[in-house]
C-alpha cells in the first residue's frame, strides 16, 4: 500500500484555482499515511481492480488518496477517489513527490509476482472532464519479475498445511487438519489491500519478517507517545509473534509465512497502557485506526466474576463500529480465551483450577467465554483453538457465544504449536525465554532453521487461533472489498468445517441429587441446519470453501436487521438447591425473525454463581448452555439491569414461538433467586 499526488503542468491558472479549491473541501481530518515510501524496495499494490492507494507530497503538504483504474481502449487510465482524499501529517514522510506538472513517478508498483515502474500523467479526459485523472505513459514502463525465495519454515507451518508435521515438538500433527487453504496457496491469496490492526503488547516494525508490511507511521506506542510500538520486553512480545502469523511475508526467503502475507500491519501497544481511552483509540475511535479493516485482539479479562462493558466501550461498538470500512462496518476479531482447565488471576497472578474446588470438574469449560460481555457483541468474532491432531486445544475456554475456530496449537513440546515471528536477535524472545528447560531444539537457535532466535515454534492459545481467523478474513476481503462485517461472518458460519465430528469428550453428563444432568452437549445442528459447539461455534475455519462464497457472494445483501426485546417481568423466583430441574422461564415470541444474534439478561442473586447453569431452548427445540455448571464464574451475575450472555446456537432459525429458560443449581448448601430474565433478537 503505497503514494501519489495531483496537479499539472498545462493546467490553466483558474483550473488550478477550482482543483485546490476542490482539495480543500474535500480534506478529512489529520491521519497517518497508510503507505510506505515510493523508493524501489516497498511496492505500491495493485488490488485486483487494479486500483491503487497512494500518498503525494505537493508543495510541502502530504495528500493521501485513491485512484481507481478506469479501463479505455485508448490507453491506461486511472481516476482519483475524491471521497478518498485526505491531508495527512506533515513530515510523515515517505510520499511521492508531485511537481507542478501534476506527474506521478511509480517507481515500484507491485502486482502478482511482478513489479512495475511507470510515470502517470495528468491528463484531461473527454468522457468526464470534471474528474482528476492520470494516464500511464508506456514508453516509461519497466516490468520486472520478482525473485521468489521459499520461505524455510512454512513446511514446519501446519496450521496453513498439515501434512502430519511435528513442528519441532516431539509429536505429530493430523494432516488435513488445518485451514483448508490449499486452494488459496495455490492462488497465492494475499490479504492484498486489506489493513490489519493488532491490539496487542506491541509490534516489532523492524522485523526481518513484517517490516515490508508495516505502515509506515501508522502504528502508535502508547507508553512512550511515538510511531513504533517495538516493545522493550526481553521475554518475548505477544504482539510480534500475533503479527507473524496474520501477515509474515511469504517467498522472501526468510522465517514462515502468514495467513495473509501481503496485508498491511499497524501496531497499537494497549496491553502496556491499559486505559478505556487507549483501547477506544486503537478499536476506530481516532484518526490513526479508522482506516482499519480487521483489528485483532488477542486478549481477554482473567476472573472469577462475568465482567461486563462500560457505557463508553459499547459506544465504539453501536456508534463507531459501524461506520469503519465506508459503512460495510469494522471487524474485530477476539480471543476466546485460554481458561478451560484453569487460568491466572489477581495480583500478583495466581492459579486457579475449577477441578480443584469443592464441586470442580476438568471435563467442563472452567471460564466461560461467554461470561465477558465484549465477547457476545455482534460486532465482535469470537474465536477457539483446535490443535495439530484436530481436536479443541486443551487450554481453549468454550462458550455459546463462539462463532468460529482456528488453529491454536498446544505447547510445542509433546504436540505441535504455531511457528512464527519472535523478538528478533538471540538475546531476547520466547525462543530464549527458557534456556534450562527449552520446548524444544529450535527455541534455542537451531543453526539451519533459527540460528538467530528471530522465530519460535512455542507460541499457542486462543492468541494464536484469533490471528489465523484475521488472516483468513483479509483473504475474504481481498476476494470480495465489498462485504459487510454481517457478510463475513454469515460466509464463516455457512462453509464452517464440522471439525471433532464425533466429539465425544465434549458431552459430560453429571449427577446432580440423584438425578442425570447433561452438562456440556458436544455438537447440535439447528433447526436452520447450522452445526453448532460450545468448544468451537460453527466449527474450523475453512478458506477455501470461504474463498471460493465470499467469490460470487452479493455483499450487503442480508436484509436489515430488526431489534426485538421480549421483557420477561416476574416477582423473583427461588433457584431449587442442588436440583437438576432447577427453575423454569417461558417468553413467547410472536415476531417471525431470522435468527441472526439472540443475547439473553438475566439478574441471578446467588452467593456463588459458579453453582449455577444457564440454558435456553427454542421454540424448535435446540438447548443452548449459556453459562456451563461447576464454572469460575463465582460472582457478577446481579447487576442493575442484567448481565448479556450470548448465543450462537439459534443463527438461522426462526424466533416464533415459546422460548424456555432454565437455571439450575448443581451443588449443596447455598440458594439463591432469578430476578430478572429478557430475551434480544436481532434478525429480518
Amino acid at each position: 500500500m503505497r503514494k501519489i499526488e495531483v496537479k499539472s503542468l498545462d493546467f490553466t491558472r483558474m483550473k488550478r484555482n477550482i482543483f485546490m479549491v476542490i482539495v480543500i473541501l474535500a480534506l478529512m481530518a489529520a491521519g497517518n499515511p497508510v503507505y510506505s515510501a515510493c523508493d524501489g524496495a516497498n511496492c505500491i499494490p495493485l488490488g485486483n481492480d487494479f486500483s491503487m492507494k497512494i500518498c503525494a507530497e505537493y508543495q510541502g503538504a502530504q495528500y493521501e488518496f485513491k485512484l481507481n483504474y478506469i479501463q479505455d481502449s485508448s490507453g491506461y487510465f486511472w481516476k482519483m477517489d475524491i471521497s478518498t482524499l485526505k491531508q495527512i501529517q506533515s513530515g510523515a514522510g515517505g510520499c511521492i513527490y508531485v511537481g507542478n506538472d501534476g506527474a506521478i513517478k511509480i517507481c515500484c508498483a507491485n502486482y502478482l509476482d511482478f513489479n512495475y515502474a511507470f510515470t502517470l500523467n495528468y491528463t484531461p479526459y473527454p468522457k468526464d472532464p470534471t474528474g482528476f485523472y492520470w494516464k500511464m505513459d508506456m514508453a516509461t514502463l519497466v516490468v520486472t519479475p520478482v525473485v521468489l525465495v521459499a520461505d524455510p519454515l512454512f513446511s514446519f507451518q501446519w496450521s496453513l498445511q498439515n501434512t502430519g508435521q511435528t513442528a519441532f515438538s516431539n509429536g505429530a500433527g493430523k494432516p488435513g487438519e488445518d485451514l483448508r487453504m490449499t486452494q488459496a496457496l495455490t492462488d497465492k491469496l494475499s490479504g492484498l489491500g486489506v489493513i490489519m490492526a493488532v491490539l496487542d503488547s506491541g509490534l516489532e516494525i523492524a522485523h526481518e519478517d513484517l517490516s515490508g508490511n508495516v505502515i509506515p507511521n501508522g502504528s502508535y506506542n502508547y507508553v512512550n507517545q511515538t510511531t513504533d510500538p517495538t516493545s522493550t520486553a526481553t521475554k518475548g512480545d505477544h504482539g510480534t509473534s500475533v503479527a507473524g502469523i496474520i501477515a509474515a511475508t511469504a517467498m522472501n526467503g526468510k522465517g514462515g509465512r502468514g495467513v495473509a502475507p501481503r496485508s498491511s500491519l499497524k501496531g497499537f501497544n494497549v496491553l502496556e497502557a491499559q486505559t478505556e481511552s487507549t483501547f477506544i483509540e486503537s478499536m476506530g475511535g481516532h484518526p490513526r485506526s479508522q482506516n482499519v479493516d480487521v483489528f485483532n485482539m488477542s486478549y481477554g479479562v482473567d476472573s472469577n466474576s462475568y465482567t461486563n462493558l462500560s457505557p463508553t466501550y459499547k459506544d465504539i461498538y453501536d456508534k463507531v463500529a459501524g461506520t469503519l470500512r465506508g459503512g460495510k462496518g469494522g471487524i474485530y476479531v477476539k480471543a476466546a480465551g485460554n481458561g478451560f482447565a484453569r487460568f491466572y488471576h489477581g495480583t500478583p497472578a495466581e492459579p486457579y483450577t475449577c477441578a480443584e474446588q469443592s464441586y470442580g470438574r476438568d471435563d467442563l469449560t472452567c471460564q466461560n467465554a461467554a461470561a465477558d460481555e465484549e465477547q457476545s457483541r455482534p460486532e465482535v468474532i469470537t474465536v477457539g483453538a483446535f490443535n495439530a491432531a484436530g481436536v479443541k486445544s486443551s487450554y481453549s475456554t468454550a462458550g455459546s457465544n463462539l462463532w468460529i475456530s482456528a488453529p491454536g496449537g498446544e505447547r510445542g513440546t509433546t504436540s505441535p504449536a504455531i511457528i512464527t515471528t519472535d523478538q528478533s536477535g538471540v538475546d531476547k524472545g520466547y525462543s530464549r525465554n527458557d534456556l534450562v528447560n527449552p520446548k524444544n531444539s529450535f527455541e534455542i537457535g537451531d543453526p539451519t532453521y533459527n540460528p538467530n532466535c528471530n522465530y519460535t515454534s512455542g507460541f499457542n492459545g486462543t492468541s494464536s487461533a484469533a490471528p489465523h481467523a484475521s488472516g483468513a478474513i483479509a483473504l475474504l476481503l481481498q476476494t470480495n472489498p465489498n462485504l459487510t462485517r454481517r457478510d463475513v461472518k454469515h460466509i464463516l458460519a455457512k462453509t464452517a468445517r464440522k471439525i471433532d465430528p464425533i466429539s465425544q469428550e465434549s458431552i459430560v453428563n453429571i449427577g446432580i441429587n440423584g438425578v442425570d444432568y447433561q452438562a456440556s452437549q458436544g455438537w447440535v445442528t439447528n433447526a436452520a441446519g447450522y452445526n453448532f459447539h460450545n468448544w468451537y461455534g460453527f466449527g474450523a475455519v475453512n478458506v477455501d470453501a470461504a474463498v471460493a462464497m465470499a467469490k460470487n457472494y452479493q455483499a450487503n445483501s442480508l436484509p436489515p436487521l430488526v431489534y426485538y426485546v421480549l421483557m420477561g417481568r416476574f416477582v423473583p423466583m427461588a433457584i431449587p438447591d442442588n436440583n437438576a430441574s432447577g427453575v423454569i422461564r417461558t417468553l413467547d415470541m410472536t415476531e417471525n425473525l431470522t435468527i441472526e444474534n439472540l443475547f439473553v439478561e438475566i439478574v441471578i442473586k446467588h452467593p456463588d454463581t459458579a453453582e449455577i447453569g444457564i440454558e435456553i431452548t427454542s421454540p424448535q427445540g435446540t438447548r443452548s448452555i449459556l453459562l456451563n455448571i461447576r464454572s469460575a464464574v463465582k460472582t457478577g451475575l446481579n447487576k442493575d439491569g442484567g448481565v448479556v450472555l450470548g448465543s450462537n446456537a439459534f443463527y438461522g432459525e426462526k424466533s416464533k414461538g415459546t422460548w424456555t429458560l432454565k437455571v439450575l443449581d448443581s451443588w449443596p448448601g447455598n440458594t439463591g433467586s432469578l430476578e430478572l430474565f429478557n430475551l434480544d433478537i436481532r434478525g429480518y
